[in-house]
């Protein structure tokens, strides 16, 4: 006889989470040896917007040991990275007994949501922000000083990999979105309330990711607005379906 997930003691719900979180470590565990593996051709690629600068940039390393801790923190990035719709999938599987209706179709179709935009997240941070952002910070000089850049490789990976991670992070917003409108806690009532307060957060947000340039800044707040309308599109769909779906 199969026990009803929504009616599990308190223990059995510490057993189950003590479950995903090993599945989820194991997981990222395997994805961290594959980025190991493949570390020369990660770092190469998230050094390729260093090519177009008009400085010549020289990346280095300054200890003995420097190389080896650049890989395994790169491994254990990439692993988190990589690994996402595995923690997406148990995540919500721990979570989905709170919610009402949430079949197996609807897994999938969340899991490949959010995967989509977390990857979306990366790109963009790849291809728009850090080479926007690489290009402002470099152009700072002083006219009468010669000033080389040589930057740390770790210094230049732990600016990339966290400006990649938190983008990826920032894309999530429809995903928090569906889940907490499903709970009921969001409203498309409430987020409309909220969103003029919501875009000047994005404003300030995107003064932090990005350097003090109003195009970079216009680039990252774009995303960012057309994030929030999807989300009170959701919210919107989510609340009328269960109020068609109540007696």
């Amino acid at each position: 006889m199969t026990k009803d997930p929504n009616n599990l003691p308190f223990w059995e719900h510490l057993e189950e989470l003590r479950w995903r979180l090993l599945k989820c470590i194991s997981a990222i565990v395997l994805a961290a040896f594959g980025t190991y593996i493949y570390s020369d051709l990660l770092i190469d690629t998230l050094i390729k917007p260093t090519e177009n600068l008009s400085i010549g940039l020289n990346l280095q390393v300054l200890k003995v040991t420097s190389m080896f801790t650049i890989k395994l923190g790169l491994a254990i990035m990439g692993g988190i990275m990589f690994s996402i719709p595995v923690l997406i999938y148990q995540t919500w599987r721990f979570l989905a007994p709170a919610i009402e209706n949430f079949g197996a179709i609807t897994f999938i179709g969340v899991i490949l949501f959010s995967s989509f935009f977390f990857f979306t997240g990366i790109f963009f941070a790849y291809k728009i922000i850090i080479p926007y952002s690489l290009t402002f910070f470099t152009s700072i000089s002083f006219t009468d000083i010669p000033v080389n850049y040589n930057f740390t490789l770790d210094g230049y990976l732990n600016y990339t990999l966290w400006l990649l991670f938190a983008c990826g992070l920032i894309f999530q917003l429809p995903v928090i979105t569906l889940f907490f409108a499903k709970t009921g806690l969001l409203t498309p009532a409430f987020l409309r309330h909220y969103r003029k307060y919501m875009f000047i957060f994005f404003l300030i947000l995107a003064g932090i990711l990005t350097p003090p340039d109003p195009v970079s800044q216009v680039l990252i707040v774009i995303p960012l607005v057309l994030l929030y309308e999807l989300s009170i599109f959701i919210a919107w769909t989510v609340n009328r379906k269960q109020i068609n779906e109540s007696p």
